[in-house]
C-alpha cells in the first residue's frame, strides 16, 4: 500500500514536472504559441468556472457528512487543469512582475481574465481548513510531491516565515499602483508580451529550494497562503476571546 502510494506521488510529480516543461517551451518557442491558445478560449475558461463552483459544492458537502474527501483525485484534476492558468504568467507577461499589474494589461493572459473570480475563491475555499491550499492548488500539490520524493530536509529560522508578511506587503503595494492608476506602474512594463528571465529565474530557484525545504513557495511567498493565515490566526484569537467571556 505504502509503495503503491509513493508509486502514485511519482506520476503526478512526473506528470506536473513535464507539463510544466512543456508549458514553458511552448511559451517561448514560435511553435508553442498556436498550442497556447487553447487556454484563452471561452470553452476552457467556463469549465474552471464550473471547476471552481464544484469545489464549493465539495466544501459543503464534506461540511455535511463530516468525512474527509478523497483528495487524490482532486489533486489530480484541479492540479492539471488549473496548473497552465497559473503557471503561464511565469514564463511570459507583459510586465516584469508576473500576476499582479492584471488591471493594466492590454491583452489578458487566462490568469488575467480569471483571477478577478479565481483569487476570492481561493480564499473562501481555504476557510474550510485550507482546503485550496492542501486539496485543489497545483503549486500546493507539486510542493507536497517534492517533499515526499526529497530525502533531505533543512529547517530554517521561524523569524524567515515573517519574509511572507514582506512579499504580501510588496503585492499589495503593486496591486494599489494599477488600482489607483498610478504612473509608477509604468516602471513595471514591458511593452510587449515576452519571456522575462527574471521570473523564470526565480521561479527555478523557487523550485530547487522546495527540494529541501518542504513548501517553500506556500510558506515564504504565496499570499493566498499568508491571507489565510492571518485570517486563520484572526478567528483563532477571536473564538478563544470569545470562550473567556
Amino acid at each position: 500500500m505504502v509503495s503503491q502510494s509513493k508509486k502514485n506521488i511519482r506520476v503526478l510529480f512526473s506528470l506536473l514536472f513535464f507539463a510544466g516543461i512543456f508549458l514553458a517551451a511552448a511559451a517561448y518557442f514560435e511553435w508553442g504559441r498556436h498550442f497556447l491558445r487553447f487556454f484563452w478560449s471561452g470553452p476552457f475558461l467556463a469549465f474552471l468556472k464550473i471547476l471552481l463552483i464544484m469545489a464549493f459544492g465539495l466544501w459543503v458537502l464534506k461540511r455535511i457528512i463530516h468525512k474527509y474527501l478523497p483528495q487524490r483525485w482532486l489533486k489530480w484534476i484541479y492540479g492539471i487543469l488549473f496548473l497552465p492558468v497559473l503557471l503561464l504568467p511565469i514564463f511570459r507577461c507583459y510586465f516584469k512582475v508576473p500576476y499582479i499589474f492584471c488591471r493594466g494589461c492590454p491583452h489578458k493572459c487566462p490568469w488575467g481574465i480569471l483571477r478577478s473570480v479565481a483569487f476570492p475563491a481561493f480564499l473562501l475555499l481555504n476557510l474550510s481548513n485550507r482546503f485550496w491550499c492542501t486539496a485543489l492548488c497545483p503549486f500546493g500539490t507539486f510542493q507536497e510531491c517534492q517533499a515526499q520524493i526529497s530525502p533531505k530536509r533543512f529547517k530554517l529560522p521561524l523569524w524567515i516565515e515573517l519574509f511572507a508578511y514582506v512579499v504580501l506587503f510588496l503585492v499589495t503595494g503593486m496591486y494599489l499602483l494599477t488600482l489607483f492608476g498610478s504612473p509608477w506602474a509604468r516602471f513595471f512594463e514591458l511593452g510587449r508580451y515576452a519571456w522575462v528571465e527574471m521570473s523564470v529565474g526565480v521561479a527555478a530557484l523557487i523550485l530547487l529550494a522546495a527540494f529541501f525545504i518542504p513548501k517553500f513557495w506556500c510558506r515564504y511567498f504565496c499570499p493566498v497562503g499568508t491571507i489565510d493565515e492571518i485570517i486563520s490566526n484572526f478567528r483563532s484569537k477571536s473564538s478563544h476571546s470569545f470562550i473567556q467571556r
